[in-house]
């Protein structure tokens, strides 16, 4: 196995997009260092080569207490495996005991570490692939996909309009940060405004010198 030839698990790809719609520029850890290369970790490759874990910061105004406590709450993703964070885990496996303590050695006060598929650390399978919107700030489905046209349409190219964050997507999104940030699509039009209260009076008019008469006023001449 080549760390080179990893990939991030779709459905982890999905929840990075819908954080970063919110927060764009929220710092995303995926695969792991030296030291979880160590030890059997979700940050390592499975035997697919796929990363089945990111660790999520707070640095861009993201509340990782909200954001922890929305990923556990029902109706949950069916990837996700497990949360860790401000020393606590929550589990798929045992989720009838709620949070319990964490006891490892990084406390996870700084992010949130998010698991998905089934079986042991470093071995995930299952559903760790499936793509259905995390729910983050509301149901995302087709978000990537506009993100993908929008930054198309700027000049920045995300790879293929497939809804999926993949990592053409996330270097077209990085240039387009840099370079400002691809303008989305214009809205629709929205209605027109409610009238406004009537200005003040104006001045009174000249008076006509003359007029002829035949039924109606035909002429007016202003007064010398």
């Amino acid at each position: 196995m080549t760390m080179a030839s990893w990939r991030l698990a779709r459905s982890l790809e999905t929840l990075t997009a819908e954080i970063r719609a919110l927060h764009p520029g929220t710092t995303v850890w995926t695969i792991g260092d030296a030291a979880h290369r160590g030890r059997p970790s979700d940050h390592n490759p499975n035997g697919q080569n796929v990363v089945c874990a990111i660790d999520v910061l707070g640095d861009k105004g993201l509340r990782l207490a909200d954001f922890a406590a929305d990923l556990v709450a029902a109706p949950r993703h069916p990837a996700l495996k497990y949360v860790i964070f401000n020393r606590r885990i929550w589990s798929v496996a045992r989720a009838s005991e709620g949070w319990r303590p964490y006891t490892g050695s990084n406390p996870h006060t700084t992010h949130v570490h998010i698991s998905v598929g089934t079986g042991p650390d470093g071995k995930s399978g299952g559903p760790y692939d499936n793509t259905s919107s995390w729910g983050i700030g509301g149901d995302m489905t087709g978000l990537v996909k506009g993100i993908q046209e929008s930054l198309k349409s700027a000049g920045f190219d995300p790879g293929p309009i497939d809804d999926r964050w993949g990592p053409r997507t996330q270097s077209a999104f990085t240039a387009a940060m840099k370079a400002g940030g691809a303008r989305g699509p214009a809205g629709p039009a929205g209605p027109a405004g409610a009238r406004g209260p009537a200005g003040p009076a104006g001045p009174p008019g000249t008076l006509p010198a003359r007029l002829t008469i035949t039924g109606e006023v035909t002429a007016t001449g202003a007064a010398p």
